[in-house]
């Protein structure tokens, strides 16, 4: 739907001025300015790690402020705690749908509702469309309608300004529209509203104006056609423009016999006409066919079919939420199939037991960095290795010898990118045949992480290890990748090999971020 804009929009709600805000003593947002105006939608974006739930919480007293002022309808707001605030007229959603449970839907709309009979007082359910559900119990209720509650709950307080952090997650398109919808009409009402979710299709939809986070900092803002099209914004969500390597790095698989292609999942959209590998050929490892997986709250990923073989590596790229991590912990026994079939290292499971995959020969690169702080390098790598002990830890070494000097240091001690080798090794010692790798980028500083992809080139080609490589920079992943696989809110939305993707970035950036609205109607 098309964002309309309001009478009132000139009137600004909140204020915020050179926020700078973070965890501890951790500066995570850094020199944030922006206004929220009544009837006005505003959408935060940005990739992982940029910043937006801690800015969120900054607002409403849940962060640390170190400088900057914020100001709702002109009273400041630093110093005072989050019941202050929501008292003042802020009120937000979080990513967890954290309701009473021991209250039915309209008790938990009673708590935090205005006094009876006051000016403001808040809507009660059946003005939120949760009527048929007001007696019932949140243990009850389907995710969609937890979502629908957990809105309904932070605007019974009938507040100025309303910040929304992930409503769309989990919601399936006809949920999301519906969620739009509401949103427009909220901010009809005279609430500002700010909008954080990955969904960015929603955000470009719904919103008047846009904010982009990156760093921790603003990069740009404007209208939703606008963003879109701004590089600054495409380098956040794609990494580097996307570029050919100067010499095609192919696979080295091992030797066997060819296996029948796979063919894609039904529903999926593979307009290059690529075939599922680059030559196919390899022992197959991993292959999920049409699998559906995700959490208590509802399936994450819906209908996937993907294949790793012998030798190759295989980038999986999405938005924020596309289900890359979900896809990552299906695969690696920590997330139950629910319909499908998954395929891990020649044998067919359902809920595979991770200690066994591991035994036989999967190893998992976490986001984060997959080791333990308080160990040495070296303890770490023994006890990865078992009785392999000193000569795996010698070859591992072979390929990481910046880790040789930091033996006897803790890894908690370490950089970004000396961590992010310790975990590639400890998961390399164990000589696996399968490798998950999650958002090797993550944290690392400029340089660092095209280096750890291209020695993982090396590594696959060398030991015929599969690589499935979870990357949300699609520009750094496609360099050293064979084939490659693009989520959009847990469906495969495009696959094809790597070369091809790279020829083609405007199908990987309407993945990302949305496809470009048609215009208007003179």
């Amino acid at each position: 739907m098309t964002a309309q804009p309001y009478a009132d929009l000139s009137m600004t709600r909140l204020a915020v001025a050179a926020l700078s805000a973070g965890q501890g003593r951790a500066r995570i947002v850094e020199d944030v300015s922006f206004t929220l105006t009544a009837g006005g939608v505003t959408g935060l974006i940005g990739p992982n790690g940029a910043g937006k739930t801690t800015l969120i919480d900054a607002l409403t007293g849940f962060a640390a402020i170190f400088s900057g002022e914020i100001t709702l309808d002109g009273v400041p707001l630093v110093g005072l705690p989050p019941h202050a605030r929501a008292r003042h007229g802020l009120a937000r959603t979080f990513q967890a749908l954290e309701l009473f449970d021991s209250l039915d839907v309209e008790e938990n709309l009673a708590v935090v509702a205005a006094p009876s009979g006051s000016p403001s007082a808040g809507p009660r359910a059946g003005e939120f469309g949760l009527a048929p559900i007001a007696g019932l119990l949140p243990a009850t209720l389907t995710h969609d309608e937890r979502a629908a509650v957990a809105v309904g709950r932070a605007l019974a307080g009938g507040p100025g300004v309303l910040l929304l952090d992930e409503p769309a997650a989990g919601l399936d398109p006809a949920d999301r529209a519906d969620l739009a919808v509401r949103i427009r009409q909220i901010a009809g009402r005279g609430v500002a509203v700010l909008l954080v979710d990955h969904d960015l299709q929603l955000v470009f939809d719904v919103c008047d104006h846009v904010l982009v986070l990156d760093g921790g900092r603003i990069v740009t803002s404007g209208r939703p056609d606008v963003v879109r099209a701004d590089p600054a914004v495409r380098a956040a969500y794609l990494g580097e423009t996307t570029e050919a390597p100067a010499t095609p790095a192919p696979a080295t698989p091992a030797s066997g016999p060819r296996p029948a292609d796979v063919p894609p999942a039904p529903g999926t959209s593979t307009p290059l006409g690529a075939s599922t590998s680059a030559d196919g050929t390899g022992e197959e490892l991993l292959t999920l066919a049409a699998v559906t997986s995700g959490y208590h709250e509802g399936p994450v990923l819906r209908d996937v079919s993907l294949t790793v073989r012998a030798g190759e590596i295989v980038a999986l790229l999405g938005a924020n939420g596309a289900g890359k991590t979900t896809l990552i912990r299906t695969a690696a026994g920590q997330l139950p199939v629910s319909a499908g079939q998954l395929t891990l290292l020649g044998e067919r499971v359902r809920r595979p037991v991770p200690s066994a995959l591991a035994r036989r020969g999967l190893a998992v690169v976490p986001q984060g960095r997959g080791a333990l702080g308080r160990l040495t390098v070296r303890e770490n790598l023994r006890m990865a290795a078992g009785r392999s002990h000193r000569g795996e830890i010698d070859r591992v070494l072979g390929w990481f010898p910046p880790l040789t000097g930091l033996l006897d240091r803790p890894a908690g001690e370490l950089s970004g990118g000396e961590r992010q080798r310790l975990a590639l090794a400890v998961a390399l010692v164990r000589r696996p045949r399968l490798l998950l790798v999650d958002e090797l980028s993550f944290g690392l500083a400029p340089g660092v992480a095209p280096r750890l992809l291209e020695l993982l080139r090396t590594i696959a080609a060398e030991t015929s290890t599969g690589v499935l490589l979870v990357e949300q920079f699609a520009a750094l992943a496609l360099r050293v990748a064979d084939r490659g696989y693009v989520l959009d809110r847990g469906r495969v939305a495009l696959t094809a090999s790597a070369a091809e993707l790279i020829a083609r970035p405007d199908l990987i950036e309407a993945s990302y971020l949305g496809q470009v609205a048609p215009p208007a109607a003179d």
